[in-house]
């Protein structure tokens, strides 16, 4: 998979992503709406599905952008790599 295709595949499950999420808003505005019966159970259960499958989806599309660099903020701040344990107090701390 070339970079293009695997960026406009990380947009197409951020835009997928965030629509079923937004239909799983309606479903469960809907499921509020009506009081009872098979159609309450099945949108109550749409509105689960839409939002699982929602968070999953971008979810993935973040997590692709992140492990590609794409993202502007790619440098976070590592413990290990601040050199906090370099200086001369490092050799004399004693084990906790």
């Amino acid at each position: 998979m070339t970079s293009s295709t695997a960026t406009a595949m990380a947009q197409v499950r951020l835009t997928a992503g965030l629509s079923a999420i937004a239909v799983g808003f309606v479903t469960f505005w809907l499921s509020r709406v009506v009081d009872s019966g098979f159609v309450h159970g099945f949108l109550q259960g749409a509105t689960l599905a839409l939002m699982v499958a929602g968070a999953y989806l971008v979810g993935a599309a973040v997590w692709h952008r992140r492990s590609r660099g794409q993202v502007e903020d790619d440098r976070h701040w590592l413990p290990s790599r601040d050199g906090a344990g370099d200086g001369p107090a490092a050799e004399h701390r004693g084990p906790r």
